[in-house]
């Protein structure tokens, strides 16, 4: 077990690398500059993470909040007879579409969402491990809820469904200027919501499901 001392070095650390990472990417960030943000010596980095690759994944899962991610096997552990009813499977949905707008989009902490989309749009070379240990994981867990609903489906159909999601978010994301710049940061803020209303929405008609309560 770590000591208390060892466990607020390593938090500092990520925090550090958190904010640096996100502002000027993984290719112009250095162990140095990290450990003078964090008030550690460049040692400390390597003893806690081992290099500066291993600090960017821990940083990425950080951002994509995926060691509490909620999957089906989760849901269904809890519910055993969750899909057995049209409004059951709804409610998977709408819980773990849901989950995923909250870890990915809904953080108050501005530096997820601009780590998170800086990788997508400037691939830093710690991307085709990102690809195996975030993306794929993610992409696998809604895969395999969309099977359970879909079993006959063609898996173009599938692949685009569970890709629904981050394509609404990657738009409303890329069109944040233009939105405050006409309407302001509340209106930005206040939509947030009702892009995943909407996004779950159109989800649910995908596979004809009906709508679960908070979504009318």
């Amino acid at each position: 077990m770590r000591s208390k001392k060892t466990q607020g070095a390593r938090e500092v650390i990520l925090d550090a690398a958190c904010k640096l990472f996100s502002k000027f990417g993984y290719n112009n960030v250095t162990t140095r500059m990290i450990a003078e943000k964090a008030h550690v010596n460049q040692g400390s980095i390597h003893y806690h993470f081992g290099s500066k690759e291993n600090l960017y994944v821990e940083v990425y899962k950080l951002a994509n909040g995926i060691t509490n991610a909620l999957d089906i096997e989760t849901l269904l552990h809890e519910e055993p007879t969750l899909l057995n009813t049209p409004e059951g499977k709804s409610y998977a949905i709408f819980r773990i579409v849901s989950d995923w707008f909250h870890r990915h989009f809904y953080s108050a902490e501005e530096w997820k969402p601009r780590l998170i989309f800086r990788e997508l749009f400037e691939p830093s070379p710690v991307h085709e491990r990102l690809v195996e240990e975030v993306f794929k994981p993610e992409t696998q867990s809604r895969l395999r809820l969309y099977a359970l609903l879909a079993p006959n489906a063609p898996y173009t159909e599938a692949y685009v469904w569970v890709h629904y999601p981050d394509s609404q978010v990657v738009y409303y994301w890329l069109t944040k200027q233009n939105i405050i710049r006409y309407h302001g940061n509340r209106f930005f803020e206040d939509n947030k919501y009702l892009l995943m209303k909407i996004t779950i929405r159109n989800m649910l008609r995908a596979l004809d499901l009906p709508l679960v309560e908070v979504l009318k």
